[in-house]
């Protein structure tokens, strides 16, 4: 989500420069950028996160996985090989900018919660079997989780 930092206000030209410069660096061939690679479990697993100290900048948080950003949304990176202050004239860095600002951001966990809960609350008859319910949905969900992957 670091590449997130690049249509940031809050991040400085300097940093945005170095972030686009990492990534440069790290540019992989086309066929490469469809999956994410660095992940624990099958396909879209948790990330492997980096150690994060006081002197860790956005820039080294950069990975071979950050180009998997721009692959899901269809983002040109023609403008990170021009100057920072040339990118708000660029074509590719103003569409990549409005898919950017069209992301929708959800707590993912909660949500899921949320879910679950209008799920099975008409199930349970009383507060602990509702609870019970939700125990055993959870456990089974973690026990099978591929189950709810859209198949390819």
């Amino acid at each position: 989500m670091v590449p997130l930092a690049l249509f940031s206000g809050l991040v400085s030209s300097d940093d945005k420069r170095a972030i686009a410069e990492k990534l440069l660096l790290l540019k992989p061939s086309i066929s490469q950028q469809e999956l994410p690679l660095g992940r624990f479990g099958t396909e879209f697993g948790k990330p492997k996160f980096p150690v994060v100290d006081l002197n860790t900048t956005l820039a080294d948080l950069i990975g071979p996985d950050s180009w998997f950003f721009f692959s899901v949304l269809q983002l040109d990176s023609e403008f990170l090989s021009l100057p920072v202050e040339l990118w708000v004239t660029s074509d590719s860095d103003n569409q990549a900018a409005e898919n950017v600002g069209a992301v929708t951001v959800i707590n993912d966990c909660a949500e899921r919660g949320v879910k679950m809960t209008a799920d099975f609350i008409e199930s349970a008859k009383g507060k602990q079997q509702y609870q019970s319910t939700l125990q055993v949905v959870e456990a089974d969900r973690k026990k099978h989780p591929n189950l709810r992957k859209r198949k390819r």
